[in-house]
């Protein structure tokens, strides 16, 4: 007989196996015609409104190269359109007018750049390209910058953290030589037209700040390499209505050229609520009971939870949701297939969710939970996953509500040498991160034990210290090993509490579920009176 699905919207198994910015510099230079604005077309081509552009032919064949030399390639210069950069702590200002662009991770600090080039019709044959930037400063220089795809319109002098173009997928990726950094991008630029990028990096405690197209010195450029006699030459100037709003920015505050200690405050934002772990469980449901009748039952056995955690296939219904847990905090999964993502499918309903959540309780929002086997599997790749985490922070980010946490829920086992794995690979970063969340269950049982406390978590705990977040155990849970009746489960979850209560966990869920892989209920007197202590 087929069983009942006892989550809200599905789950993924437990496997067997797992147990500030120096203020903008007054202008160097002269900018180069109307500041622009973006569009795009119905055919999904980017305009640029309102700016001049220009290419500057670096070499190429003279005419009296003989034919041998006909093979030979030209490289011209397209100089950035328009460029500008953010930031998550002023979430209103923007920095159009500044002679650097930066993007940069600290506890307290996140930036990100925008940069557009145009490239001139003349511009035909084109065999290569790569984006160059020029440091502005040499402290703490990130090892790795992305280079993304944007996917919404911006202006240079309009945009801001709070209304910045949602990005796509990594472009490239660049490594610093010297005062300079180059992507290649002749996969994504190869014929004319307007090529928008946003500029972002994964590195805590890193500034990847460099010139701005502002910067007497030069700013970010576009080199393109084509056959002879077809090198990129000056074009006509866009036309349409410039961007001319003039809007006086405020100065922001000075960006760290080190790394800094902890604050008292980014201490304090490790711990979020009130600073206690909270007690939770994932819903079990009867035969014939409703989510809301499965919570009444379950607060009256484990005596009150504090917290719960929901699963959902898609999208998560409307607050309050289903089932309505009052005004506890939820751990709230969802899965959605990141090219959907990325494609923008989703954009309006999670806007519309994150825009309508409670502001009177945290709510720790999980995108995928437990990617790893998915990814392995070939369903979609790890760099689709963590570019559709970061279009879905953006989002988040819009509805600005403080108590939204984005919540990355990996398998513990993917920790463990013999998974193979490396937990990065499904790491968005911590400007995208804001709770590390993990599923981690007693492996020892298939040696007829159960595990200690520092064997299952001692690695979840250096690595929260490690990446300065705050962290949870979404999942745990152990069968009953041999004979026991309970008593040394009890035992085991009352030390295992203990411990991640010390180690400051905010909460702990038990998968309160008879699985296809066993029985993790705690159907027994012993594991179930720990548990109620514990809540």
């Amino acid at each position: 007989m087929q069983q009942r699905d006892p989550f809200p919207g599905g789950h993924h198994r437990p496997d067997a196996r797992r147990s500030q910015p120096v203020p903008p510099a007054r202008r160097r230079g002269r900018r180069r015609g109307p500041r622009p604005s973006f569009y795009y077309t119905s055919a999904g081509t980017l305009l640029v409104v309102g700016g001049s552009v220009g290419a500057i032919a670096l070499s190429g064949p003279g005419p009296d190269r003989d034919a041998r030399t006909a093979s030979a390639t030209a490289e011209s210069v397209v100089p950035a359109s328009a460029d500008t950069y953010v930031v998550r702590e002023m979430p209103g200002r923007g920095f159009g007018d500044a002679g650097k662009i930066t993007a940069s991770v600290w506890p307290e600090w996140h930036t990100e750049a925008y940069v557009a080039f145009d490239v001139p019709r003349s511009a035909s044959r084109i065999t290569g390209a790569r984006v160059e930037l020029t440091f502005d400063r040499p402290e703490n220089r990130p090892e790795v910058v992305e280079l993304r795809s944007v996917t919404a319109p911006w202006s240079e002098s309009g945009t801001s953290w709070s209304n910045r173009p949602a990005t796509g997928r990594v472009v490239a990726t660049g490594t610093a030589r010297g005062d300079k950094i180059s992507f290649e991008v002749g996969s994504v630029v190869n014929s004319p037209g307007r090529y928008a990028f946003a500029i972002t990096n994964r590195n805590e405690s890193s500034a990847a700040s460099v010139h701005s197209r502002e910067a007497a010195d030069g700013g970010p450029r576009l080199v393109l390499t084509t056959r002879p006699g077809r090198a990129a030459s000056p074009s006509p100037s866009a036309t349409g209505t410039p961007d001319a709003s003039g809007t006086a920015l405020p100065q922001p505050g000075p960006e760290p050229t080190w790394a800094p200690r902890p604050s008292a405050s980014a201490e304090t934002a490790k711990r979020r609520g009130d600073g206690r772990t909270l007690c939770g469980i994932s819903l079990n449901l009867k035969p014939g009971e409703t989510f809301q009748q499965a919570l009444s039952r379950l607060d009256g056995r484990y005596g009150g939870l504090e917290t719960v955690r929901l699963f959902y296939r898609g999208i998560p219904p409307a607050w309050p949701g289903n089932p309505d847990i009052g005004k506890r905090p939820p751990i709230i999964s969802f899965k959605l297939a990141p090219k959907d993502v990325l494609a923008g499918k989703h954009d309006a309903a999670m806007t519309r969710w994150f825009g309508t959540a409670p502001r009177d309780r945290d709510v720790y929002w999980v995108f995928y939970h437990e990617p790893e086997d998915n990814i392995a599997k070939g369903e979609f790749t790890a760099a689709d996953y963590r570019a559709a985490w970061r279009r879905l922070r953006d989002l988040a980010d819009k509805a600005g509500n403080p108590r939204l946490h984005a919540t990355l829920v990996l398998m513990s086992w993917s920790l463990e040498a013999e998974s193979k794995r490396n937990w990065r690979d499904y790491y968005p970063g911590r400007d995208v991160i804001q709770v590390l969340g993990w599923d981690t269950y007693n492996l020892g049982w298939k040696k007829g034990r159960y595990d200690s406390p520092a064997m299952m978590y001692d690695r979840v705990v250096a690595l929260s210290e490690q990446e300065k977040l705050p962290f949870g155990v979404a999942e745990t849970g152990s069968y009953l090993v041999g004979d026991d009746n309970g008593e040394k489960r009890a035992a085991w979850l009352r030390e295992t509490n203990a411990y991640l209560k010390e180690h400051g966990a905010l909460w702990v869920s038990y998968f309160d579920l008879d699985w296809e892989t066993g029985d993790f209920r705690l159907l027994d007197a012993p594991s179930r009176e720990a548990w109620q202590d514990f809540c």
